[in-house]
C-alpha cells in the first residue's frame, strides 16, 4: 500500500516585514498566493509604515493573509520576531517585502523537511556556476563563519515553528541579521542545503540595508559591523579580520572617501585583506555578472 503524504496538510507561516514599500508589497504577496503549497498563513508585519500599506493588504481577498500593525518602527528584525510569535503554523518562512518567491519554493523544501529541521536554497543573486560549486547537501558551522550560503538572506530560509521561536532574530544588531540567526541555529540544529533558486531578487535603487549602509559617516562604519564582534571567538583572528575588512568595503567604489576608506581599512585589517576582498569581487561580478543582493561574501 502506498504510503499517504501528509505534507500539503502542513501549515507554513510566511513572514513578510515591510516598511514603507506599498508598491512592491503586493507583488510580493502574490508570489506566496501562486505557492503549488497552499497550506499558508501569510503575516504580514507592517513596522509603522507611513504609506498606504494597509490599503493594499486590505484590497487582497485572501483570508490567509493576517495583518499586524506595529505602532513604532523597529527594524527588520523586530518585525520578523513579531511575525515569528503570531506564527501558528508548523513552519515558518520569511519573503522580503521586495522580493519574490518561485511558486515551488514552499513545497520543495518542506520536502526537505521531512528530515531536517531548517532547510535553506539559493536566490536569482547567485550566478548558475557559482550554485555549482555547492554541491553539499548539508550547511556547516565551519561554512557559515566563512560566509557561505548566506546569500539571499532569511528568503532562502525554512525551518521548524519550534527552532526559530526558541531563537528568534537579534534586534540589536543593525547588519547581517541573517548571518548571525544561521549561525545561532547551526550551534544547534542540522541545516539542509537545497541547491535551487527558489527566491527572486529584486535588483531596483530602493533603500535596503545593503545600500543605505553606503550614507554612513565613516565614524560610524565600525558599530555597524558589531554582528561580527558578537561571534568574534568563533570566526576567530583571521576570519574576523577579513569579515570586518570585507563589511567595511562594501559599496567602496560608490562612496566619496574611498581613499580614506581604502587606506583606514588596509590600516585596520590589513593590505592582503583589500587586495583579496577587491578581486573577490571582481571575480564574483564576472561570473554572475552582477553582485548579490544580500552580500555576504566569502573571503
Amino acid at each position: 500500500m502506498k504510503p499517504v503524504d501528509r505534507t500539503s496538510s502542513l501549515l507554513v507561516s510566511v513572514i513578510i516585514p515591510t516598511y514603507n514599500r506599498a508598491e512592491l508589497l503586493a507583488r510580493a504577496i502574490q508570489s506566496v498566493q501562486c505557492q503549488t503549497h497552499q497550506c499558508l498563513e501569510i503575516i504580514v508585519v507592517d513596522d509603522a509604515s507611513p504609506d498606504n500599506t494597509s490599503e493594499v493588504v486590505e484590497s487582497i481577498t485572501d483570508t490567509r493573509i493576517r495583518y499586524i500593525r506595529r505602532e513604532t518602527n523597529g527594524g527588520g528584525s523586530a518585525a520578523r520576531n513579531a511575525g515569528i510569535r503570531a506564527a501558528t503554523g508548523e513552519f515558518i518562512a520569511f519573503l522580503d517585502d521586495d522580493d519574490e518567491w518561485e511558486p515551488e519554493k514552499t513545497e520543495e523544501q518542506l520536502k526537505v523537511l521531512k528530515k531536517y529541521d531548517v532547510v535553506t536554497s539559493t536566490s536569482d543573486a547567485i550566478g548558475d556556476d557559482l550554485r555549482q560549486l555547492d554541491s553539499t547537501e548539508t550547511v556547516e558551522l565551519k561554512d557559515l563563519l566563512r560566509g557561505k550560503f548566506t546569500f539571499g538572506g532569511t528568503g532562502v530560509l525554512m525551518a521548524k515553528a519550534n527552532v526559530l521561536k526558541e531563537t528568534l532574530f537579534d534586534e540589536s544588531l543593525p547588519r547581517y541579521q541573517d548571518w548571525d540567526l544561521f549561525i545561532r541555529i547551526a550551534l544547534k540544529h542540522k541545516i539542509a542545503y537545497l541547491n535551487k533558486a527558489l527566491v527572486r531578487s529584486n535588483a531596483g535603487n530602493h533603500l535596503r540595508i545593503t545600500n543605505s549602509v553606503l550614507s554612513l559617516p565613516f565614524s560610524e562604519l565600525e558599530q555597524h559591523y558589531r554582528m561580527l564582534h558578537k561571534h568574534r571567538d568563533l570566526f576567530g583572528t583571521t576570519l574576523f579580520r577579513r569579515h570586518m575588512c570585507d563589511g567595511i568595503l562594501h559599496g567602496v567604489g560608490q562612496r566619496q572617501d574611498k581613499i580614506l576608506l581604502l587606506s583606514y581599512a588596509a590600516w585596520r585589517y590589513g593590505v592582503v585583506n583589500v587586495l583579496r576582498i577587491l578581486m573577490t569581487r571582481i571575480v564574483r561580478r564576472l561570473r554572475s555578472g552582477r553582485e548579490p543582493r544580500h552580500k555576504v561574501a566569502e573571503t
